[in-house]
């Protein structure tokens, strides 16, 4: 008797209690996930807790994988729902929509939830996620495709059409002198990260038109960023001591981007070249990689210049192939991030207020670009598809016009609402030429690549 009720006992305890335990630490797991997910939210104060670090890095990979499964649902370019997805978590977004959810959910606590306190960590890994992103775009371009006559007029068109356009759009608004020179500067950036992951995301960085946007761009953003120095150095005079910060920036971009070329390429010849594509190479390599970003920033240009031109002159090596296959985590983890913090950036109110102002410029920004741009591509012998997809292609103004915007907004040469209109510019046209972009590719070509020429 006393061994069956043991027995009895013990099948209960199998199938009974042990199952309830578990299960019962399952419940207090996602109590205990649920309640820490809602006090990293509504937080409090930036800042508060160096915890919160780590929840902010996992909140921006769920973000990533997010966007992979609605690319996949949606049919769109990851580029697109990612900068979507920040500007749904930014700051103005929410606390937008707050008031209305909380008349919906009155259990919701009545301040908008801070999701991301530590804007320094999204600054250091969107900085490594534009880094990352052109070095890898570099590794699939030619030096010699790049610096050519061709992709000079198309850039140089696509910096004079939007410049006089902008200072001339800010002048007849009513803009001060300096709004417009810096209106005009923001006009002339073209936002290459964008163009260039969704070419690289359909494998088409091999075709020209491709080949000529990156070209082209890489100079445009050099050309902008002379150009943002000339502003901000703006002189009272036309003498040589007030030019000296402009031709300084000038005179040290000639001796990187050449003086560079020549050092890098040796380096990959007698270092990369002669060693096994190990963790010491890459260490090499990415050494190499941060260390021309670093250069470049410092003498003024863009960081995104000095790994473009890097990943370039890796291109040479004779592992770039599997150097470009063992960088894919870095890719994976920094790039999303990248592309979401240019949506944490925007000021949804802004857009609200100065709807019709960032409209208008929106239009006279995409139109410019596609007349400067796409005019020097046909000159230069594409056909008019291919044009018009260069055109398209630089027309995305992003985290460089930003960069511009916050230049002015900082030196008291931008109000707050004109920042706004170049920063909300700046996203609009972001955002809205990937599925343009997109579409015009997937139409099949009805002629030549190349004007006169071999079809493509």
């Amino acid at each position: 008797m006393v061994k069956a009720i043991i027995r009895n006992l013990g099948k209960m305890q199998k199938k009974i209690l042990k199952p309830l335990f578990y299960y019962s630490i399952i419940v207090l797991f996602v109590i205990l996930f649920i309640s820490i997910i809602k006090a990293s939210i509504f937080a409090g104060e930036a800042g508060a807790a160096h915890e919160h670090l780590i929840f902010e890095m996992v909140f921006l990979f769920l973000l990533a994988i997010l966007a992979r499964s609605v690319v996949g649902y949606l049919k769109q370019p990851t580029v697109l729902i990612l900068m979507l997805l920040g500007v749904a978590m930014s700051p103005s977004f929410l606390t937008m929509i707050w008031p209305p959810l909380l008349g919906m959910f009155s259990f919701l606590p009545p301040d908008a939830p801070t999701i991301f306190q530590h804007e320094e960590l999204i600054n250091i890994f969107a900085m490594f996620g534009a880094i990352v992103l052109m070095f890898k775009v570099g590794l699939h371009s030619s030096i010699h495709k790049i610096f050519t006559k061709e992709n000079a007029i198309v850039a140089t068109l696509g910096i004079i059409f939007p410049f006089i356009a902008g200072y001339f759009f800010a002048i007849w608004t009513g803009g001060e002198f300096l709004y417009a020179l810096f209106m005009g500067a923001a006009l002339t950036a073209t936002s290459v990260g964008v163009t260039a992951a969704i070419l690289q995301e359909m494998k088409l960085m091999d075709k020209k038109f491709a080949q000529m946007i990156m070209g082209a761009a890489i100079i445009d953003d050099i050309l902008s960023l002379l150009i943002l120095s000339l502003v901000i150095n703006m002189p009272t005079s036309m003498d040589a001591a007030a030019l000296e910060p402009f031709i300084l920036v000038l005179i040290s971009a000639i001796v990187f981007l050449i003086g560079g070329s020549i050092v890098g390429k040796y380096f990959v010849e007698k270092k990369v070249n002669v060693l096994k594509v190990n963790d010491t190479t890459l260490l090499y390599v990415f050494s190499f990689v941060f260390l021309y970003a670093y250069i470049a920033e410092f003498i003024g240009l863009s960081s995104i210049v000095g790994a473009f031109l890097a990943g370039v002159l890796l291109n040479y090596s004779k592992n770039a192939k599997e150097i470009n296959e063992r960088s894919q985590a870095l890719e994976l983890i920094f790039v999303p991030v990248f592309f979401i913090s240019l949506g944490l950036l925007v000021d949804v109110n802004a857009v609200a207020e100065f709807f019709w102002p960032i409209i208008i410029i929106s239009i006279i920004a995409i139109i410019t670009k596609l007349g400067g741009c796409g005019i020097g591509a046909f000159f230069s012998g594409l056909s008019k598809r291919d044009s018009t997809l260069v055109g398209i292609g630089m027309s995305p103004r992003g985290e460089v016009a930003m960069i511009i915007a916050v230049f002015g907004l900082g030196a008291g040469a931008l109000t707050i609402p004109e920042y706004s209109v170049i920063t909300a510019m700046a996203f609009i046209t972001t955002i809205i030429v990937p599925p343009i972009f997109q579409r015009l590719i997937k139409k099949e070509p009805k002629e030549a690549t190349v004007k006169g020429g071999a079809p493509a």
